[in-house]
């Protein structure tokens, strides 16, 4: 097979997997009141992070999995608890504790957390893992691999895997304008709402990994 035609199926296969795009929502919630400047950086650091995820596990995830003994199914419980933890966090929040008996506003730890957070310390858990680098995406690149055998085609997929990172940070970038043009009760609600989907993503995504568990519980007692 030619190497554009292996490039281009490649990445075909890695942008649905990660799909940036429904990304992009939980972007916003993580990121909600932090300035323009750290979003962008966020954004950029989970492009980035996540092409190095996903050519270790192209070139090495089997033997990760095996030597540490993780499975798809633990990967993606662990996933959905960080998923379900970040909106909880965020619906929970409310606004009036951060005012004093007077009205005045209060300084709250987590004000000052937003206004200085560090772009890694989000970007790269759980934007770029396990969001974008996800169970699907891991998964595919072990596959990819099992799949590509020669090493020009090997060098293909990992192309494919940085133009894969490039159009995540593009999309995470645009939801930065997006979020300014729905203005700051927009923002506010479109958060919310938003939190309650990346709640009931979280939650799936420990159903998908219960799932297997347990049928393999049955049919070992059966």
């Amino acid at each position: 097979m030619p190497l554009y035609k292996v490039a281009l199926l490649s990445f075909v296969a890695l942008a649905t997997m990660v799909n940036p795009l429904a990304v992009a929502p939980s972007f916003i919630v993580l990121t909600d009141g932090a300035s323009r400047k750290t979003r962008a950086s966020v954004a950029l650091v989970a492009g980035i992070s996540c092409v190095p995820v996903l050519t270790v596990f192209f070139l090495a995830g089997n033997y990760v999995f095996n030597f540490f003994g993780i499975t798809v199914p633990a990967f993606q419980i662990m996933g959905g608890v960080l998923f379900l933890t970040n909106a909880l966090r965020s619906l929970i929040s409310d606004d009036r504790r951060a005012f004093n008996t007077g009205g005045e506003k209060r300084i709250e730890d987590s004000d000052v957390e937003k206004a200085d957070i560090d772009p890694s310390s989000i970007a790269i858990v759980p934007i770029a893992i396990p969001m974008l680098s996800g169970p699907g995406a891991i998964t595919s690149v072990m596959v990819l691999v099992n799949l590509y055998t020669s090493v020009e085609q090997r060098l293909a997929v990992i192309v494919s895997i940085v133009a894969v990172g490039a159009i995540s940070w593009i999309v995470l970038l645009s939801a930065v304008p997006l979020s300014r043009i729905i203005g700051d009760r927009g923002r506010a609600v479109f958060t919310k709402i938003m939190s309650l989907l990346l709640g009931a993503i979280g939650i799936q995504f420990i159903i998908n990994g219960i799932k297997p568990v347990i049928i393999e519980i049955m049919k070992a007692a059966g």
